[in-house]
């Protein structure tokens, strides 16, 4: 029968004891070493824009204690370079000397942790100038009205254009930008809504949004009776029309409902087009002098007409 092989409490307190105290003098000497930083870059001038994705991350030889040197590893290890010690190569290439940095790394460290060297000596970019390009804004709006109602007034986008920066290339084909998508479903009231744009890859913009508004309101429809007149009449000859005047029918909102009138109409024919087309009758040509009407139609769409001599 195998005797139990028993450890001592003591020893085993001695033994931890020891590992601790070895573990402590180990972790208070200074040693060098190297850590991967990710990198920010900072103050790229306005009138240029970076066409190459430069280096993320750098390897930097940096000495300290055990203790220092262990926080910095499973801490979020960010380095920021100020950009505005970039030295031009050639047209568009551009490079950065690290060693210029070093005073500004040094102050970006955690504090007993000191640099000893950066193991890049350089890092590349590719810049250009910008070009700037004025262009309208859009609404990506899909509007569903309940029934009965619709748009009083048309779309207003604040503000209804903006202002582009990048290179001439990537400017070239962009001629409108558009908002985000948006559904907006059953509606039955005046809207705003504040959208972000949709901006393309490598163009800088000073605001990346614009507030679309619009007037809703219930719709009903109206009729008017507007006179004719008539243009380009033949010398010493007088024209006799019938009817003399149309009936024009619409849809408009019940708040504008009172502003619509004659005035907001213009109906004429041209007897000029008649004659040049060899027409028997008179076309009524329809001008709508107002944006508060909608799905405007107008009877009847022929005239007859007499020559008197």
């Amino acid at each position: 029968m195998k005797k139990a092989f028993n450890i001592p409490k003591s020893f085993i307190g001695f033994l931890i004891a020891s590992l601790f105290f070895w573990l402590l003098i180990n972790l208070s000497k200074e040693y060098t070493t190297e850590a991967s930083f990710l990198v920010n870059y900072k103050n790229l001038e306005l009138n240029k824009i970076m066409l190459n994705s430069p280096e993320e991350n750098i390897i930097i030889n940096i000495k300290g204690s055990g203790f220092k040197l262990i926080t910095t590893r499973f801490s979020k290890k960010i380095i920021t370079l100020d950009l505005k010690k970039l030295q031009k190569k050639l047209g568009e290439n551009y490079f950065l000397l690290t060693k210029n940095h070093n005073a500004e790394i040094q102050k970006q460290l955690k504090s007993g942790i000191k640099l000893i060297s950066i193991q890049k000596d350089s890092i590349q970019f590719k810049i250009n100038q910008l070009n700037s390009k004025k262009v309208p804004i859009k609404a990506n709006l899909n509007i569903t009205f309940k029934k009965g109602f619709d748009l009083n007034t048309p779309l207003k986008i604040t503000p209804d254009s903006i202002l582009l920066s990048g290179t001439k290339k990537s400017l070239e084909t962009i001629n409108v930008i558009y908002t985000e998508k948006k559904d907006l479903i059953n509606i039955s009231e005046s809207t705003t809504k504040k959208l972000n744009l949709v901006i393309p890859e490598k163009i800088r913009v000073k605001n990346n949004n614009a507030t679309v508004s619009f007037d809703v309101d219930k719709f009903t429809e109206g009729e008017i009776e507007v006179p004719i007149t008539i243009k380009n009449s033949p010398e010493k000859e007088s024209i006799n029309i019938f009817p003399k005047t149309v009936i024009i029918t619409y849809k408009v909102g019940l708040k504008n409902f009172n502003r619509i009138n004659t005035n907001s109409f213009d109906v004429s024919c041209d007897y000029k087009l008649t004659k040049k087309n060899n027409l028997t009758y008179l076309v009524p040509h329809l001008n709508v002098k107002t944006n508060l009407v909608s799905s405007v139609r107008m009877i009847p769409n022929k005239i007859d007409f007499l020559i008197h001599k």
